[in-house]
């Protein structure tokens, strides 16, 4: 009988170590490169998002004027003198929310238990995707418990005017906390845009409330002893009561920094309800997490990117109404 010799069986060959790190770091790489691209489509398509939402509260508000002859202001409602509703509830018609403004009780405040079924309802269409804290809630500075989270949040705002401070500073023009383009005082006309709509800004990004946030970053939680005052949509306290700006760090005001600094100083260290400076008003300023600029809608309805880069000076300028000056190329 033949003897078959023994054959070695094939070696199989695998990944050495160095191979496998290669591998591994190779796709690390790959993937260093592929996030920040993601980020920024995210991003760019979030910053869209917000313009649209934006662009409906413009359309929204030139409806309104159109029904009523005015823009919606932060009066008070005739039904009840003693209460404010914010512009925002005045058009929730015009932007499909038409159950929430017939269920609204005029004549008891926002924060009343009668309006918490309509007022702590989120609507997506005020909300910027871009911002981390649109599940927050704010809630009423002068209520009893303390204050405590209540109703849903919206990351736009409209300013009442420019604080004279940064005019004695040097920093604008001039000023006039009443000569914005949101009034709680009166109901402003297209003829009360003196300086053109088109060169006036309307509603703008403060988003983040009333958590307060300093360069993108969270400095703290909104809680009974810390927060930004304002961020509800139904707050008239919402509201920028005025463009003041601050230092680069966004703790010192008034100053030259006026975009993307801080979302708000905090109200609780300014003296709460008590503040001789800011009253019963928000202490908001222009902040989104959009990086470098801003959303904007202006007086005539279009929606506008403001770079982070822009001077006090020349923002001063398209936050007022009727203040006559010329707006600076940046």
């Amino acid at each position: 009988m033949p003897q078959v010799s023994a054959q070695p069986l094939a070696s199989r060959r695998g990944f050495t170590l160095i191979e496998l790190l290669v591998v591994i770091a190779i796709i690390a790489v790959l993937v260093g490169l592929l996030v920040p691209a993601v980020q920024k489509v995210r991003e760019a398509a979030n910053r869209m998002s917000c313009s649209n939402n934006l662009k409906q509260v413009g359309l929204a508000l030139h409806n309104f004027h159109g029904a009523n002859g005015y823009f919606p202001s932060n009066l008070r409602p005739v039904q009840n003198q003693t209460v404010r509703m914010r512009w925002i509830t005045w058009i929730l018609p015009y932007i499909e929310q038409d159950s929430l403004f017939k269920n609204y009780n005029q004549a008891v405040n926002w924060s009343d238990p009668l309006n918490l079924p309509v007022t702590s309802m989120r609507i997506k269409s005020l909300e910027c995707p871009s911002a981390p804290a649109s599940s927050v809630l704010d809630g009423a500075p002068d209520g009893s418990p303390a204050w405590s989270p209540i109703v849903a949040n919206s990351d736009y705002a409209g300013i009442y005017g420019v604080h004279p401070s940064l005019a004695t500073a040097g920093l604008v023009d001039l000023a006039g906390t009443t000569r914005g383009a949101i009034s709680k005082t009166i109901n402003l006309k297209i003829a009360d845009f003196q300086d053109g709509t088109s060169n006036t800004l309307h509603v703008t990004e403060s988003s983040g409330r009333p958590n307060l946030f300093r360069l993108g970053r969270l400095v703290s939680p909104a809680t009974a002893s810390i927060r930004t005052n304002g961020g509800g949509w139904c707050r008239p306290a919402s509201e920028i009561a005025f463009l003041l700006g601050t230092d680069a760090s966004g703790t010192i005001a008034p100053g030259p920094c006026a975009l993307n600094v801080t979302n708000g100083i905090d109200y609780i260290a300014a003296g709460g309800p008590a503040s001789t400076f800011y009253g019963t008003d928000g202490t908001s300023q222009i902040y989104s997490f959009h990086p470098g600029l801003v959303n904007a809608t202006f007086g005539d309805g279009s929606v506008r990117t403001v770079s982070s880069t822009i001077s006090i000076r020349t923002l001063a300028r398209i936050v007022t109404r009727d203040g006559g000056e010329v707006v600076g190329n940046d």
